[in-house]
């Protein structure tokens, strides 16, 4: 066989060797700050924004201890809010500022630490990239990583981990509006063993130039322990920056202790199940 004829047969034996098993091919998949950005961009920024929501702890075992209030939040952005709602057990008035939480009840402060069932509202509190990926960044995420998947049958962008991989924080975004679906957030370092908390958000609505989720659910384990709609938003509402001063707030109010005080709980409920009996004991 001449020479000719031998390079005509390899260069023939290799098209069709690629043609028979072609090479693997991998999506482009935008960075995750890009992805934060356009997340920011989409949702838009205001300074302030109040929201009254119905808000409700869910009770799969027993439906009857169902409990829900009319609540009415509020946010001073960056890195504000405040929550405010009355039941049957008196006044309940929580707010984050700046990394810091205080819980006030029936005019005293209960406590100053921050719960996993709030968390829905940290991606609206910061309204820059810098700002957003430092804080998933405190909360555990590597916002630097993202990949695409699906959820619900629509495909997603995945901040924080490549898809199927559920074993750390996460963010996934909607891949055609960049708005967020669903949250997935490391439980309390005491409480690293629990089920991840699983945030979802949907009925996303457009109140001017801000769109805004009217149905947020929270889960843990599969189930829902956590029911919010919302009733209206408003924009700018002109608040009163005091409203989320916590200096201010632990100046007037004195230190009290919880409604319906019970003993120490022992070991065998997570933090989350702790928190939820403490909300449910302020609900009803």
């Amino acid at each position: 066989m001449s020479r000719i004829a031998t390079i005509i047969s390899l260069v023939l034996l290799l098209a069709i060797s690629s043609i028979a098993d072609p090479p693997a091919t991998k999506a482009y998949v935008l960075h995750g700050y890009h992805l934060l950005d356009l997340m920011l961009k989409e949702m838009g920024s205001p300074r302030e924004l109040q929201v009254v929501q119905k808000s409700t702890l869910e009770d799969a075992v027993t439906p009857e201890l169902t409990a829900g209030v009319n609540e009415t939040i509020s946010y001073l952005i960056p890195g504000a809010f405040r929550s405010e709602f009355t039941s049957a057990q008196g006044d309940h008035i929580h707010v984050f500022s700046n990394g810091r939480s205080l819980t006030i009840f029936n005019q005293r402060i209960v406590s100053e630490s921050e719960s996993d069932l709030d968390r829905y509202k940290d991606i609206f509190l910061f309204n820059t990239r810098q700002l957003l990926k430092n804080h998933l960044m405190r909360l555990g995420m590597a916002p630097d990583v993202s990949s695409v998947g699906r959820f619900q049958g629509a495909l997603v962008y995945v901040l924080g981990a490549q898809y199927p991989d559920e074993t750390v924080p996460q963010l996934w975004l909607d891949k055609d509006t960049f708005r967020p679906v669903r949250w997935l957030i490391r439980p309390a370092a005491t409480d690293n063993l629990s089920d991840p908390v699983e945030i979802r958000y949907g009925g996303w609505r457009k109140t001017g130039t801000i769109w805004y989720p009217f149905q947020i659910e929270i889960y843990q384990g599969g189930r829902l322990l956590r029911n919010i709609q919302v009733a209206r938003v408003r924009k700018n509402p002109n608040l009163s920056h005091r409203l989320f001063d916590i200096a201010y707030l632990k100046s007037i109010y004195p230190k009290g202790e919880p409604p319906q005080s019970e003993q120490p709980e022992t070991g065998g409920k997570s933090e989350v199940q702790k928190t939820i009996e403490r909300f449910r004991r302020l609900f009803e």
